[in-house]
C-alpha cells in the first residue's frame, strides 16, 4: 500500500473513532445541572423529585459550593407539602451558609410567610425586614411591603408599620397589595365587628341589643367595595392576638363576630 493511501485511511480510521465515541458520550452532568433539574421538577408541580435531587446534592456533596441553593430547593418542597418543621430548617440551614442575597431573600421571605400563617406576627415582621434589606437597593414586592407592614401592626408596631404600608400603596397604585395597604393605613387598632348594615337604623338597633349585654358597642360608618356600610364594632386592641382572644370569648354568643383592622 502506498503511504498515501495509508494516511487516507489513518485518518479516516481516527475520524470515525472520534465520531463513534462523539456517539456514545454522556451529557456533561454535574452539582449545577443536577440542581437546575431540581428547581425544573419543583416548577412541574413535581416536589418529591426535587426533595430528591436537594437531598442527593447535599449527601454526596458536602462541602459544595451550592449547599444554599440546595437546601433553599429542599426548603420549598417541604413547605409546598405541608411539612413546615422541615422547611423552617431547611431555610435557616441555607441562610446560614449563602452569599447570595437572593437566597437570603427567598428564604427569609418563605420564613417570614410561615411565621405569619402561625400568627407568630414579631418574628413574621423580622423576617420580612431581612428580606427586605437583602433587596440590595431594588423595589421590594409591594405584596410584601403589605404583609411586613400588616405584621408590624398584628404585633401592636402601628408606627413603624406606616412606612412598609405607604411604601406598598405609592409602588404598586391599582394593586390588591396597595388597596389592602390603604385599608391598613387609615385605622390604629384593632377591633370586633358584630355588623355590617345598608341601613344606619339597623345598626343603630344592633348596638342598642349589644349595650343591654354591656357589650360598649358604636356604629362606623365606612364605604366598602364602593358602598356605604354602616359597621358594629366593639372595643380597642393593639395587637392581634389580643382581639382574636376577645372573639374567642364573644364568639359564644355571636358567632358572627368579626375581627378588622
Amino acid at each position: 500500500m502506498h503511504d498515501a493511501s495509508r494516511t487516507l485511511l489513518a485518518t479516516m480510521i481516527i475520524g470515525l473513532g472520534i465520531t463513534l465515541l462523539g456517539g456514545c458520550a454522556q451529557p456533561i452532568s454535574g452539582p449545577r445541572v443536577n440542581l437546575q433539574q431540581g428547581f425544573a421538577a419543583y416548577q412541574g408541580k413535581d416536589y418529591s423529585q426535587a426533595s430528591r435531587t436537594a437531598r442527593a446534592y447535599i449527601a454526596s456533596h458536602p462541602d459544595g459550593a451550592q449547599l444554599d441553593d440546595a437546601y433553599y430547593l429542599l426548603g420549598i418542597s417541604h413547605e409546598t407539602q405541608g411539612q413546615f418543621s422541615r422547611a423552617r430548617h431547611d431555610f435557616q440551614r441555607a441562610i446560614s451558609m449563602t452569599h447570595q442575597s437572593a437566597v437570603r431573600r427567598k428564604a427569609n421571605k418563605a420564613l417570614g410567610d410561615m411565621a405569619f400563617a402561625k400568627a407568630h406576627y414579631g418574628q413574621a415582621a423580622t423576617y420580612y425586614q431581612t428580606a427586605i434589606a437583602a433587596m440590595n437597593g431594588r423595589t421590594p414586592p409591594a405584596s410584601m411591603l403589605f404583609k411586613y407592614g400588616a405584621a408590624l401592626q398584628d404585633s401592636g408596631h402601628w408606627h413603624a408599620a406606616q412606612e412598609p404600608l405607604s411604601q406598598a400603596v405609592a409602588d404598586a397604585p391599582g394593586s390588591t397589595a396597595a388597596a389592602d395597604a390603604q385599608q391598613r393605613l387609615a385605622v390604629n387598632h384593632f377591633a370586633l365587628q358584630y355588623g355590617a348594615f345598608l341601613v344606619n337604623k339597623s345598626a343603630w338597633a344592633m348596638v342598642g341589643q349589644l349595650r343591654s349585654a354591656g357589650i360598649s358597642a358604636a356604629v362606623v360608618p365606612s364605604v366598602v367595595g364602593g358602598r356605604k356600610l354602616y359597621l358594629v364594632q366593639s372595643g380597642s386592641y393593639m395587637t392581634l392576638p389580643s382581639a382574636m382572644a376577645a372573639r374567642s370569648v364573644e364568639s359564644h354568643h355571636y358567632p358572627q363576630v368579626l375581627v378588622v383592622p
